[in-house]
């Protein structure tokens, strides 16, 4: 059988302090140092996360102004379009308007100079007919009055244009 020996009691004796030691010294703050280097590693994580989550809504804020900011731009655009194409119809009206205006004051001018040069002509004609005429009746009558004056008339008109 198996005999039991002081030595071997010792021997366990001595496993058994030497396990609670380690377990004690060793054991418990390892523990203590691994567990603040997860907690440390979690936050750690915990922080990238948020970190990547407010980057993500940065992104999308920035994503929204720039579409935004791209509304605008058309909408600016567009404004600008319709206030240009105004501003091209106001002006031309008052082109037309002004255009029209001076077409109507340089007719009225003209059948104003028409007028007085007809009736200049009206003047010079009824001139040299008296003039004519006052040659012509001197020493004649009738039908050669009549002849002479024509004559003298087509010669003065012959001259003047």
């Amino acid at each position: 059988m198996l005999r039991l020996d002081w030595n071997i009691l010792f021997t366990v004796i001595n496993l058994i302090v030497l396990f609670i030691a380690m377990r004690i010294f060793l054991f418990k703050p390892v523990q203590k140092i691994i567990a603040a280097r997860q907690e440390e590693a979690d936050r750690q994580f915990a922080d990238a996360a948020a970190s990547k989550e407010e980057a993500e809504q940065l992104k999308t804020q920035y994503e929204e102004s720039l579409a935004n900011a791209e509304k605008e731009k058309v909408q600016t655009i567009q404004e600008a379009r319709k206030t240009a194409d105004q501003e091209y119809h106001r002006i031309v009206s008052d082109a037309e308007a002004v255009a029209k205006q001076l077409k109507e004051d340089a007719k009225t001018e003209a059948e104003t100079q028409k007028a007085q040069i007809l009736k200049n002509a009206e003047k010079e004609i009824a001139s040299m007919v008296v003039d004519a005429a006052e040659k012509v009746v001197g020493g004649k009558s009738g039908s050669e009055v009549d002849y002479a004056l024509y004559n003298e008339f087509i010669d003065k008109a012959g001259e003047k244009s």
